[in-house]
């Protein structure tokens, strides 16, 4: 009696191990977006500690992300892994954060996205705020080809530096800065928030909003548009 359940653990157990090593995973949404902030605003909050919280409950509730945030004075560079449902939420909250009246943000700008990664670069959120002023922005005169290589040079960057920071003891962690891996200019920081890339706005009414769509008396039913790889880096410009 007592082989036979022991047989019957152990085959249990080895269904287990198995259904786990075939389970498919899930693929990693990958989102980088610029923003500029309200100086006023700024000046009342701390930004860091907001958008940690932030981070922290949707992580909690919905599922985890992951990424870097560099905020240098007014400009931010934020870079996102999480699931594509996640990500979707992530977006609206942005948006409706966005469109308050007293909001923090004086803009937002789409830089790349990024769906099907089937690992992340980093191993959980991350913030670092480097306390200056500025920066002041400026006229950009970079081509479309230049701004493309530029996007994708710093989306390497961006990602390189995760995966270099997450494999670092929890002491080189806090002796390391991710920013140090990750130099942008101030050339970049005027690309990066300049009117050829798509604005929250623009990504909402695309990608996150309910549209109806009539043809020939027959109206559809609203459907919201999932994440989707138009938005790529390979595709900016296009």
């Amino acid at each position: 009696m007592n082989q036979e359940i022991q047989v019957e653990q152990r085959l249990s157990l080895y269904d287990i191990v198995k259904e786990k090593r075939e389970e498919k995973q899930v693929p990693i949404s990958r989102m980088v977006y610029a923003t500029y902030f309200s100086e006023s605003a700024i000046q009342k909050i701390d930004v860091e500690q907001v958008l940690t919280k932030q981070i922290k409950e949707l992580s909690d509730t919905q599922g985890q992300i992951t990424g870097f945030l560099l905020i240098r004075g007014l400009f931010s560079l934020h870079l996102v892994e999480t699931q594509s449902h996640v990500m979707n939420l992530w977006m609206r909250n942005l948006y409706a954060e966005y469109r308050k009246e007293k909001n923090i943000y004086s803009m937002i700008n789409i830089v790349t996205v990024n769906e099907d990664n089937p690992t992340r670069c980093f191993d959980r959120w991350y913030c670092e705020n480097l306390f200056q002023t500025g920066p002041q922005l400026s006229d950009m005169d970079k081509t479309e080809a230049q701004c493309q290589e530029r996007v994708w040079e710093l989306y390497q960057q961006v990602c390189n530096a995760g995966i270099k920071h997450s494999s670092r003891t929890q002491k080189d962690k806090q002796q390391n800065k991710i920013a140090n891996d990750v130099p942008i200019s101030l050339d970049d920081i005027n690309m990066l928030l300049h009117k050829r890339f798509m604005s929250i706005e623009e990504y909402n009414e695309l990608y996150l909003g309910d549209i109806k769509i009539e043809l020939e008396q027959e109206k559809v039913y609203p459907q919201t548009l999932p994440l989707t790889r138009a938005l790529e880096y390979k595709d900016l410009g296009e």
